[in-house]
């Protein structure tokens, strides 16, 4: 106990030094610095290899803030930074823009689970449900803080000895507080006013002043915020060790002749359920599938049966083994077997609906959301393995099992290069059934340039109607890209799949 007391007093005694050293200003520059360069790499700029450098950036000023304290941050968090990095790279390699997208709300969510899970101020551990408040709180906690920029540098001013130095900065450091202050109140009124009169919009816009006033919007507003997270994350690391944490894990004892009759009517009902999609799996392969129905509706009707049935079974699978009586070892070994059952009919539901999807590709080709819906079919079947691991061995770690598996899979998504996987199954399917879709290819990011341009090639000098017909639709396209890559110049933009599309000879075109 005297242990503990002497390290608590050894943390605070770090970390109040740390408040002490000038906080004020340490946070204020690390604000103005992360705005001026996400100011530099992002302003009015297509995102490239300014992304995984903005997130280099974070890591190293973090690491800077904690030079003297990084023994007692949480060592294995660090592994966050692996998939945090890979993510961020592919705005560097890849062009894809609904992963894109979604890597741009998730790399931050990262950044966020890493700092909290490395500084310890957590509440609940991530495999913990309640963690995802942890990351709510982190996120909008900043903003009760959003006045520690102001009255920072206010409190400097009325600081000091009464120096004639220190008296001399003071109506200085008003001002500057006062430009602070009055930045989001101009924001609003530009706002509305160039909203309310187009002349006057279109006069202000073309002041340069303007463009720099955007800048300085941009700056002041990244720095508030990063500063406030600075402080409210210097806070929650002084303070967590000064609150315990006494979890009581309250168990919900369920009978379990209640749950063995409930897995005995569930797995009947998946049993026949099961025994309709292996006919209708094999229907599919001798192509005699119902009259009544599609293969676009087969393979849509699948994967709704799909998400509700993984629904259901990780709902049972979870609170059975979690919360089931578990002092009859015989009863309870007979749930788990009744669990197993019940991932095994997962599995051939799985398998028929990822088999119909690859027959509605068949018949009408390969698209982002195909592709996605296939990849989410595989993180499943990895997911319900994890499930029979969890029946026989309930102390495994689910939820940061299931996180681990998640994140790997659209890790490997994001690296599969899925505009290629389009392209080049598309263009297989035209060459073996003569149909292409080739206004939704032309819609395909620059990773795809290479395979149209080598498409294109093969059908130039070709004397059917439809395929010049084709060559000329794609020549028209090339040019347009050709020219857009032409707009995209600054540095921070660059990419390698832009940079391939703009390195292929237009003259063979």
């Amino acid at each position: 106990m005297n242990e503990l007391l002497n390290k608590n007093i050894e943390i605070k005694d770090g970390q109040n030094q740390l408040l002490r050293q000038g906080w004020k200003f340490r946070f204020i520059l690390y604000g103005f610095l992360t705005g001026i360069i996400f100011d530099i790499l992002f302003y009015n700029k297509t995102l490239g290899v300014s992304y995984p450098v903005f997130i280099i950036f974070l890591l190293i000023l973090f690491i800077v803030e904690f030079r003297k304290n990084l023994k007692l941050l949480n060592k294995y968090a660090w592994l966050f930074v692996v998939p945090i990095l890979l993510l961020s790279l592919t705005f560097f390699i890849y062009s894809n823009p609904v992963l894109k997208i979604l890597n741009y709300l998730l790399i931050p969510l990262l950044v966020l689970m890493f700092i909290i899970i490395l500084a310890k101020i957590n509440k609940s551990d991530w495999s913990n449900i309640r963690f995802v408040g942890d990351i709510v709180k982190r996120i909008f906690v900043p903003i009760r803080f959003i006045h520690r920029p102001f009255t920072g540098l206010a409190e400097t001013g009325a600081d000091g000895d009464g120096s004639k130095g220190k008296t001399a900065n003071r109506p200085l450091l008003k001002i500057l507080t006062g430009i602070l202050i009055s930045v989001p109140i101009l924001a609003l009124i530009l706002w509305l006013l160039t909203s309310a009169d187009l002349v006057f919009k279109d006069l202000f816009i073309n002041i340069p002043v303007f463009t720099a006033f955007k800048h300085f919007l941009l700056v002041v507003a990244v720095a508030i915020y990063t500063a406030c997270f600075a402080w409210a994350l210097i806070k929650a690391f002084n303070e967590r060790e000064e609150v315990l944490y006494n979890r009581k894990q309250r168990k919900l004892f369920l009978d379990p002749t209640v749950i063995i009759t409930t897995l005995i009517l569930t797995n009947a009902v998946y049993g026949v359920f099961s025994y309709v999609q292996f006919a209708y799996l094999f229907g599919a392969i001798s192509y005699t599938l119902p009259s009544t129905f599609t293969y676009a509706e087969y393979a849509r009707r699948g994967f709704a049966e799909l998400v509700i049935v993984t629904i259901i079974n990780f709902a049972i699978l979870i609170f059975a083994v979690t919360y089931v009586n578990k002092e009859a070892k015989r009863i309870f070994t007979a749930v788990r077997a009744l669990l197993c059952m019940l991932v095994v009919f997962t599995f051939v539901i799985l398998v028929s609906a990822f088999y119909r999807m690859t027959l509605y590709e068949q018949a009408y080709g390969f698209t982002y959301l195909r592709i996605f819906v296939q990849a989410f079919m595989v993180m499943l079947f990895f997911l319900f393995i994890v499930n029979i691991i969890y029946i026989w061995v309930p102390k495994l770690p689910i939820v940061k099992s299931y996180f681990i598996i998640a994140l790997a899979v659209y890790i490997a998504l994001n690296f599969a290069n899925v505009d290629v996987i389009i392209a080049k199954n598309n263009l297989a399917r035209y060459r073996s059934i003569q149909q292409i879709d080739l206004a939704y290819l032309k819609g395909l990011s620059w990773d795809a340039m290479p395979e149209l341009k080598s498409f294109y090639a093969s059908i130039k000098d070709s004397k059917e109607t439809g395929e010049k017909q084709l060559a000329g639709d794609l020549l028209i396209y090339f040019n347009d890209r050709k020219s857009e890559l032409e707009k995209i110049k600054s540095w921070q933009s660059f990419n390698i799949s832009r940079y391939r599309a703009a390195s292929l000879p237009l003259s063979s075109f």
